[in-house]
């Protein structure tokens, strides 16, 4: 892959008052700029041309989104904190183990001493006719993505339906945090905000996350929650480097209840609740929500594994994710 042939203007503040300084600058002489946390995801999009901004300004001077605290019953995760050291950290091996063992499955060794927490809840949102070169891209007409008035995957759409594209999510860490009910602290030019993890995402591939130009993530805060199990199984081709086809994460409560989130399928993830007081068995149970994430997902031909087989594989997930949590395994403990 070679290098972007657009120059650009690379600028690394160090505190947030120079960030948003230099955001109402470009915002005064109308230049745009993106930003960068460990650039994992940016770069290859600048590379091939999908992204082409006058100005890239980096995160990684705001050193103090590098961190990971734990205050009572929460921890709290800096946007900026690796994948390696969120991986390796004794809050998170001691409360969040599911979290570690996600992070670990994302890309490969290399790439996690570089990608971000936030950054990967912030990837996106992926689809074979716009993530690749510019001269592939050209074999087909420009879909909605691009700037184009198609959608490849579906053809009837068309400009002023309510989804124009279907670019699936792709997050492998976002499961598990949505299922412990994660927030986010969120700055920007207006002022700061605090949102539900489960509320930044959006149902267009286009425009996926609802944060509005200009504005960052700096910390994702975490509930500690007492006597709960959870697991994140991910469906690829290899062991390493590639999005998932499919991700399942299982939560089960102290009180019986289980919650499941997807990634890797639609163009958010999915999210399911089912409560024993509902069903006549623990097996009715679990059949009931494999049934909800089964009929939430629409599959397009946007991996290696055909799309019947990727719908088949949330219920094989779903339950050898809830077989491994009652085994009680020590990856699992919360």
């Amino acid at each position: 892959m070679t290098a972007p042939k657009k120059d650009f203007d690379f600028a690394r503040p160090k505190t947030i008052e120079q960030l948003y300084n230099l955001v109402q600058e470009c915002q005064h002489e109308g230049r745009q700029f993106i930003f960068s946390a460990g650039g994992t995801d940016i770069m290859p999009r600048l590379k091939s041309e999908i992204l082409s901004p006058d100005v890239v300004i980096s995160l990684t001077g705001l050193r103090a989104l590098n961190n990971i605290e734990k205050h009572g019953n929460h921890i709290i995760i800096g946007a900026l904190t690796s994948l390696s050291d969120l991986c390796s950290n004794s809050h998170i091996q001691e409360y969040l183990p599911a979290l570690a063992q996600a992070a670990r499955k994302v890309a490969s060794p290399q790439i996690r001493n570089r990608a971000t927490i936030g950054g990967n809840i912030m990837v996106e949102n992926r689809c074979s006719y716009i993530n690749q070169s510019r001269l592939n891209r050209q074999s087909h007409s420009p879909c909605f993505k691009a700037d184009g008035n198609i959608c490849h995957l579906v053809k009837s759409v068309k400009r002023g339906d309510d989804i124009l594209c279907q670019a699936r999510f792709v997050s492998d860490t976002a499961p598990i945090l949505i299922l412990q009910g994660s927030t986010l602290d969120i700055i920007g030019p207006a002022g700061s905000k605090e949102i539900k993890l489960a509320d930044l995402y959006l149902n267009d591939g286009i425009e996926s996350k609802s944060l509005r130009h200009g504005e960052i993530i700096t910390h994702i805060k975490v509930e500690i929650t007492e006597n709960s199990l959870s697991h994140y199984e991910k469906l690829t081709i290899r062991n390493a480097l590639d999005f998932p086809a499919l991700g399942v994460a299982v939560l089960r409560r102290g009180n019986g209840d289980i919650s499941v989130a997807l990634t890797g399928l639609n163009t958010r993830p999915g999210v399911f609740h089912a409560k024993p007081e509902n069903h006549e068995t623990f097996d009715d149970m679990i059949a009931d929500i494999c049934q909800k994430a089964s009929d939430f997902t629409v599959t397009y031909q946007q991996d290696f594994f055909p799309r019947g087989y990727r719908k088949n594989m949330i219920s094989v997930f779903i339950r050898r994710g809830i077989n491994k949590i009652l085994k009680g395994e020590k990856s699992c403990a919360m």
